[in-house]
């Protein structure tokens, strides 16, 4: 006779290994396919054209900046936008937020 709760939890070793194994492989072929299609561009930016990696303050935004990445699939640089918190400004020497 099973004690209390006991019966509430599945035997781990009646697993069949190959078809877990399967599962597996055919979530990250998912996963791979779904992570390569993603190709959305962000919005232009009225910030300078990149021309280098690394983190800029915006010359647009009050107490923004940007993020500039080389993307080696469509040879082109990419510009993310970040918003450093209420009060905050960014400095490029810290890379990071504070205050001004």
């Amino acid at each position: 006779m099973a004690k209390p709760n006991q019966e509430m939890f599945m035997n781990c070793s009646r697993v069949n290994p190959k078809g877990h194994t399967l599962y597996k492989i055919a979530l990250g072929l998912l996963m791979a396919i779904s992570i390569g299609a993603c190709t959305t561009t962000p919005p232009e930016s009225r910030e300078p054209p990149c021309t280098r990696a690394g983190y800029f303050k915006s010359t647009d935004r009050v107490g923004g900046f940007y993020r500039c990445v080389f993307n080696s699939a469509t040879q082109r640089w990419t510009q993310y936008p970040y918003t450093c918190p209420t009060g905050l400004e960014f400095d490029e020497k810290l890379v990071a937020c504070v205050r001004p």
